[in-house]
């Protein structure tokens, strides 16, 4: 009984809203757009860094529908799970939905799949003697910026020694166990 009442009050309560509106507005659309105009930009996924995610894209409320951008913006945003760990991330291309005067509603379906973490990190073209301390380790993200972090923290070490070396980073991921073998590899 005590829902039926919550339900009538409801009820009533919006029907005062719909009694409120000036004559002739009842049936007007409040979203009111232009043709091809961007109305929202959403992201559908699980546990996903929303925020990071939303700072790569290119396409915002307001704009015109591009489908160039939109696929600048789905390549940004498998960049960015990417970067941040999520090493098989997926990013379907953007389903836009065209209302009825031609607002567009852009989602894109992200899965980001595991968060990898280093399982083994290695130095070749380098005696250990001259590598220093690793700034990335067994257990730690394979986030982007610590990678290069590694890398640059190596450079440095490895000229502090007199040895002008380039590093570059390979990255071996096993997608069974979500782990990456980081290599570290020096050259001139």
């Amino acid at each position: 009984m005590r829902k039926l009442l919550v339900l009538g009050v409801c009820a009533a309560a919006a029907a005062v809203v719909v009694c409120e509106l000036p004559e002739g507005q009842a049936d007007a659309d409040p979203h009111t757009s232009r043709p091809q105009e961007i109305q929202s930009v959403a992201l559908e996924g699980r546990d996903l860094p929303v925020a990071a995610l939303r700072s790569v894209l290119v396409t915002h409320t307001g704009d015109p529908l591009d489908s160039t951008k939109l696929t600048t913006d789905r390549i940004a945003l498998e960049a960015a799970l990417v970067s941040s760990g999520y090493l098989g991330a997926k990013v379907e291309a953007a389903q836009v939905l065209l209302d009825a005067s031609g607002g567009a509603y852009v989602t894109f379906a992200l899965t980001p799949g595991s968060l990898f973490h280093v399982r083994e990190v290695k130095v070749t073209g380098a005696h250990a003697s001259e590598t220093g301390i690793m700034t990335i380790g067994r257990g730690d993200v394979v986030r982007s910026d610590r990678l290069e972090q590694a890398r640059a923290a190596l450079t440095t070490r490895l000229a502090s020694r007199g040895k002008p070396e380039t590093v570059s980073v390979r990255l071996v991921s096993d997608p069974l166990t979500s782990t990456a073998d980081i290599v570290l590899v020096a050259s001139n």
